[in-house]
């Protein structure tokens, strides 16, 4: 993520209206998404706010510094995430603004988490705040987009989407500064494997760092890590799914030794067209997980760090089937595939 610092101003128009008051410091973020269902300005919970606008008007200084590629992407965005706060000092840039964008910054890893969507282009994130009517924008930061699902290019994101991701970036708040036994490193390591590998364009490297999220709970042992991927996820996904998982875990492995050779050098449509199925359930099954994780705070003590998981996994399968709870169906990732819909071209055919 790239932060640029700059001063700019905007005066008066339509987003100076409603959505900061004078005295007010905000991070934003603007992004370009399909949205089906109206999006009014609301607070979602004490730190994160939304709303859905068909224009952002940057300031003229921004128009002429960003250039008009990138200002018009800016201009196109039509759903912001924000988080803002009253300050005694609105026109410095200082913790404060550092505060509201790592906020902002959760609501938006929080999306990624609620739903497979994918922007149209890069998000940007800006920070300021707003004096005399008058919007300052002091920093800029830009995200790499999430890559489209070859299943469902750009599903919609919806309010219950919204709804989740706040719910999760408050969660994820609140486990930074949670005094866990051991610390949080792990699992703040696999959140943020899953966030880079959104942004992966390669889908092989992208399976990859999928299947090493997963890996990530189940902290496998050195030499028995293709059967312990089988068994072990049976708590997230249930027993039926051995061969899934054991044929995924070779992808896994040859991607690993460089060994994708294997997969792509012959084109073959079948072949190809499993590798998205797999691609598509390890996604759902990370994300899925993760989100299971955070919104639970019973299961923080057991998938925090490395001594925590192999004490969880230690467990008796009754004792941590409680605690885990229902299965994640991986069937879910594929309601919407349709083969048809997939050239040979976005397979990779040469």
């Amino acid at each position: 993520m790239l932060t640029i610092e700059r001063d700019a101003v905007e005066k008066g128009g339509r987003n100076s209206a409603s959505w900061i008051d004078d005295g007010e410091k905000y991070a934003v973020i603007a992004l370009a998404v399909k949205l089906d269902d109206p999006v009014p300005l609301q607070q979602m919970t004490p730190h994160h706010w939304v709303f859905a606008d068909k224009r952002f008007d940057m300031p003229p200084h921004w128009r002429e510094w960003l250039g008009t590629i990138r200002t018009q992407e800016v201009e196109g965005s039509n759903l912001f995430l924000f988080s803002k706060m009253r300050s005694q000092v609105p026109d410095t840039l200082d913790g404060e603004n550092a505060e509201l964008k790592r906020r902002a910054g959760h609501f938006y890893s929080g999306l990624l988490l609620a739903s497979p969507f994918a922007p149209a282009h890069s998000p940007v994130m800006l920070s300021g705040s707003r004096r005399h009517g008058e919007i300052g924008v002091r920093s800029q930061d830009n995200y790499e987009p999430a890559i489209p699902s070859m299943v469902r290019h750009y599903p919609p994101v919806t309010l219950a989407d919204l709804q989740l991701a706040a719910k999760v970036a408050e969660q994820i708040a609140a486990l930074e500064v949670a005094p866990l036994k051991g610390g949080h490193w792990r699992l703040f390591r696999v959140f943020h494997l899953y966030l880079e590998a959104r942004a992966i364009r390669d889908n092989m490297d992208r399976l990859h760092q999928y299947c090493r999220c997963i890996d990530g709970l189940i902290v496998s042992k050195q030499g028995e890590a293709k059967a312990q991927f089988k068994s072990r996820t049976e708590l997230f996904i249930g027993p039926r799914h051995h061969a899934l998982m054991g044929d995924t875990y070779a992808v896994r492995s040859d991607v690993e030794h460089l060994h994708e050779n294997k997969h792509l050098e012959v084109f073959n449509r079948n072949a190809r067209l499993d590798l998205v199925k797999k691609l598509e359930m390890m996604e759902y099954i990370a994300r899925s997980a993760l989100v299971r994780i955070l919104l639970d705070r019973n299961l923080w003590p057991h998938f925090a760090n490395t001594t925590a998981l192999q004490a969880f996994w230690a467990l008796g399968g009754s004792e941590r089937c409680k605690l885990w709870g229902d299965f994640i169906d991986p069937n879910d990732a594929l309601a919407d595939f349709d083969p048809r819909y997939i050239s040979d071209g976005q397979l990779g055919a040469p």
